[in-house]
């Protein structure tokens, strides 16, 4: 092969390389799996009107093909804000799906607890899915999206 032609080969191989790597899709190496591990802030959608809610953030780590984390709630009564940070529990990954599962107790007042499923997948730095959420009998489901934080 000649030189000029090995050349071009080798800066071919290269760029493919490194447009890869630059991606942001971020792969598990030895699982084949997306790794969403970091700072999301996420937002569910009023299927509606199409408003977004107030961001919460969600905190992601894949360790050990484990995936673990917290996601932030609020509330204001009378001026006064409260918040709340609940562990995220039932996580499952398969490539670049993602499902976990938050309850918690009312954030005021009385009651049953709350527990919202989040069912999604992940697409370079975003993640969009459903949220539906059973409290008290009543289900309601949504959509959310959430965008990794560069911290």
């Amino acid at each position: 092969m000649k030189t000029q032609n090995r050349i071009s080969l080798l800066t071919a191989a290269l760029t493919i390389a490194a447009f890869v790597w630059s991606s942001g899709l971020s792969m598990a190496a030895d699982k084949g799996i997306m790794d969403p591990t970091g700072t999301w802030k996420l937002a569910t959608i009023n299927a509606e009107t199409k408003a977004k809610s107030p961001e919460r953030t969600l905190k992601l780590k894949l360790e050990g093909g484990k995936l673990t984390g917290t996601i932030d709630g609020r509330s204001e009564i009378n001026g006064k804000v409260k918040m709340f940070e609940w562990a995220i529990k039932d996580t499952k990954l398969q490539g670049n799906a993602i499902s976990f599962t938050v309850t918690h107790p009312p954030t005021y007042g009385k009651g049953p607890d709350s527990t919202t499923i989040y069912e999604g997948k992940i697409t370079g730095e975003t993640m969009r899915g459903t949220a539906e959420t059973e409290w008290s009998g009543n289900t309601m489901k949504r959509d959310f999206e959430a965008k990794r934080f560069k911290e």
